[in-house]
């Protein structure tokens, strides 16, 4: 049967149609891993004369960030996907530090200007939970008890010579001494602490690990022979110089707390014969350990070296390098272990995936 022109046409454009729509029907829906692969790291709408520091992480998308101009300083929440910032807290001071608590829900802010040396707690919301003043300009150093998050340890250099260390407890606004003979004593748990006394050994080789207690503010030594240490939930390494070689440092992980489980030997880094010690981050109990190393021995008087992000396997013995960096910095995984803020002002975010390095902000 002859078919005239017209039943051609429309014949053609019902087998057009059908096709489209079995095309659209069996179009494969996108996958959580797809999903992932499409986020794309925001820079901060920021100028660059005005980036103070990423202070740090308070979920795996936002970080907190300092920023100011002036003698008036900021920190916003940005979120790194979505590149959405906005503004958590203003001061009408110079922010000296700001550290986030353990669980990522409050703030630590010291703030000075022309009459008054603060220090501040703030939430989420930028609300101030706890304030009360201090009397020294310099910069604290900062460590919130990871079980107890109502307790905090300040510490700073009265004078030359002169330290002092102190417990802060934000529910009663008292703040106390703590014995300790180093500036960086480190919370184990609600009441117990670590510190390293390195015997006024200039060069670090030395030192002995001590532990103390809030309570009855008592100090046991524990260990000889440790220069240093790490610390993050169960995790405990101690760093020391290697017994073998005078160009390695060992990393010597222990679990349960005190019992020898594995080491890692890494090229010794020194700056007129001070040891330098690696910078460490875990995202959570149990997973795996990153740390700045050097690819060779280095003092960085002579030359600045190369360095990489390595991550350990205390098992094996071994280090694995995952990506190259200009410097050994500050570094901070997210909890779920898939980005790493990198750099003296956390500029730089890490994509461990990827094993790609990116800046949170254009230099100028």
């Amino acid at each position: 049967m002859k078919m005239t022109i017209p039943t051609i046409m429309k014949t053609a454009l019902i087998m057009f149609f059908c096709a489209f729509f079995v095309v659209g029907c069996t179009k494969a829906p996108t996958t959580p891993e797809e999903k992932e692969k499409q986020q794309v790291l925001h820079e901060l709408p920021l100028e660059y004369e005005n980036f103070r520091k990423v202070i740090g992480w308070v979920s795996d998308e936002e970080v907190i960030v300092h920023a100011g101009e002036g003698n008036e300083d900021t920190l916003y929440i940005f979120n790194l996907f979505s590149g959405e910032m906005t503004t958590l807290y203003e001061a009408d001071a110079i922010i000296l530090a700001a550290v986030i608590s353990t669980d990522q829900q409050k703030i630590f802010i010291q703030m000075v200007n022309d009459e008054n040396r603060e220090l501040k707690i703030i939430n989420l919301l930028g609300t101030v939970e706890q304030q009360t003043t201090i009397k020294t300009n310099g910069y604290l150093n900062i460590n919130w008890n990871p079980v107890n998050q109502d307790n905090l340890f300040i510490s700073y250099y009265k004078q030359e010579q002169e330290m002092i260390v102190q417990n802060w407890n934000i529910t009663t606004n008292e703040i106390t001494n703590v014995e300790s003979s180093s500036l960086t004593p480190i919370w184990y748990s609600a009441n117990l602490y670590l510190y390293v006394d390195n015997l006024n050994d200039f060069s670090l080789q030395t030192g002995e690990l001590y532990m103390g207690d809030i309570r009855t503010n008592k100090v046991t030594p524990i260990r000889s022979q440790v220069t240093n240490f790490y610390l993050n939930n169960d995790t405990f390494i101690t760093f020391s110089p290697s017994d073998f070689s005078e160009d390695e440092l060992l990393l010597n992980r222990q679990y349960p707390f005190m019992v020898d489980n594995g080491f890692v030997a890494i090229p010794k880094v020194s700056m007129n014969d001070r040891l330098i010690f690696p910078y460490l981050t875990q995202s959570s109990r149990e997973q795996a350990i990153y740390g700045i190393t050097s690819k060779e021995p280095t003092q960085l008087e002579v030359n600045s070296g190369e360095f990489q992000l390595s991550k350990f396997d205390f098992d094996s013995q071994k280090s694995e390098p995952v990506i190259d960096l200009p410097d050994n910095a500050p570094i901070s995984i997210s909890k779920d272990g898939n980005y790493c803020l990198y750099g003296w002002r956390h500029e730089y975010m890490i994509d461990l995936k990827e094993q790609e390095l990116y800046p949170l902000i254009k230099a100028e």
